[in-house]
């Protein structure tokens, strides 16, 4: 068990040295608070500084987690910040809910449109800072958050969440997204671990069954192939004319880890069972055995139409791959989890500047966009602290409740499990 240990020690120095420390260089706005969104390689900023509600949201969470990891004040205290710009000027206070962007400074709306997508990091941010401070307001607002767009945005016919409404809460486009469902778990398994409140127990379940669900009847589960698909019509019929029947490595994986953790936290083996097996179809059809990494898109039969290696897809394998070993101690898991790190520390990380590169080609060199300039920039309107800091720290753990090092509570606490 001493290589679990040593790979947990790895991860964590990764994570506060190479990782947090960029985004507290680079990435904190000290002119007009929160976060900024653009971001080069080496930390300079370009771009007008918009503010996102996916950035933001997800940047609060990404200190808090890391002031979980190492119990320093500084990272709550930019948590800190970053709530108290976004509760200022990302709120709307005549429909309810959440702006989507916002200008730099916050004094003007950009975006007023609302996502349940971008809602969901609402209250993934606020219900962890909320738990952690014992600042209640936050943390109802976390649950409020939620709340609203169940009562506003759900599908009370077919069930799941579009993908976009207008400011007051008329559906503008009627496309349901597997990850949507994905993020808003995460949202609610913060609140359920904040709260003990077994409503978001059943919450979870009931956005797990979403995803499990039956394309064409009520979810994004693709049952003849084991996996997941991407973006559905009201009535669950896939979006082709979006999709092209296209998968996403990354997704599959992540659908898998995070209703993995659900199901073995209830006991529902056959929900472990599907979920597991997405992970296991996502490293079967998806996985490069021969440089490593977990490639972008793929046909449901198997075959990668799309081998670039972007930067998310392999912290949701890391996750992942560490979370089935200590669940199953299998020794194809903790093979793979060991080349997974190695390519990762080899190819994805910035050992220069910090932070992991966007997207890499499919022999780990990095990427080019359409204009055939390097894809090495740290910061977007989507990339942010939270893919790669969620990854390492919950491999981080789950290997050190793997070695033994840290003691899985009995009977079995949501801190074990949560997302």
């Amino acid at each position: 068990m001493q290589d679990l240990a040593q790979w947990a020690d790895g991860l964590e120095q990764q994570a506060r040295d190479k990782i947090i420390a960029f985004w507290l260089e680079h990435g904190i706005d000290k002119e007009c608070g929160g976060y900024w969104t653009d971001l080069a390689r080496d930390g300079s900023r370009y771009g007008q500084g918009e503010k996102w509600i996916v950035v933001q949201a997800r940047t609060i969470y990404s200190f808090c987690l890391a002031y979980q990891f190492f119990g320093e004040q500084i990272y709550l205290d930019q948590a800190a910040q970053g709530v108290a710009f976004f509760r200022e000027h990302f709120r709307d206070p005549k429909n309810g809910g959440w702006y989507y962007c916002v200008s730099r400074d916050g004094s003007e709306v950009l975006d007023p449109s609302k996502q349940p997508y971008g809602l969901s990091f609402v209250s993934y941010g606020f219900a962890e800072y909320g738990r952690l401070t014992g600042d209640r307001a936050v943390l109802q607002e976390a649950i409020d958050t939620h709340e609203l767009v169940m009562e506003k945005c759900w599908d009370r016919e077919h069930g799941g969440l579009p993908n976009r409404f207008t400011p007051d809460w008329q559906l503008v486009e009627g496309i349901k997204r597997v990850d949507t469902h994905m993020h808003t778990m995460e949202g609610v398994s913060a609140i359920y671990h904040a709260t003990g409140d077994g409503h978001f127990l059943e919450r979870l379940e009931q956005l797990a069954g979403v995803i499990l669900g039956d394309i064409g009847r009520n979810g994004c589960y693709d049952a003849l192939h084991g996996c997941t698909h991407e973006q559905f019509h009201m009535d669950w019929t896939e979006a082709l004319e979006r999709t092209q029947g296209l998968v996403n490595y990354g997704h599959v994986t992540e659908a898998g880890w995070f209703i993995a953790k659900l199901a073995a936290y209830t006991g529902d083996t056959r929900q472990y069972r599907l979920a597991k097996g997405l992970v296991d179809w996502a490293i079967q059809h998806g996985f490069d055995t021969e440089r490593g990494g977990l490639f972008d898109y793929g046909r449901p039969t198997g075959e990668v139409v799309r081998d670039v290696k972007t930067w998310w897809n392999q912290a949701e394998l890391l996750g992942a791959l560490a979370f089935l070993y200590r669940m199953t101690g299998e020794r194809a898991y903790r093979q793979l989890l060991g080349e997974h790190i190695a390519f990762i520390e080899r190819n994805v990380l910035d050992a220069e500047y910090g932070e992991w590169y966007p997207q890499l080609k499919a022999d780990g060199s990095i990427a080019r966009d359409a204009e055939g300039l390097l894809r090495d920039h740290k910061g977007n309107r989507f990339k942010s602290p939270y893919h790669v800091m969620q990854g390492l720290y919950h491999a981080c753990h789950d290997l050190r409740r793997a070695a033994g090092v840290k003691p899985v509570a009995e009977p079995k606490s949501w801190a074990d499990y949560c997302l």
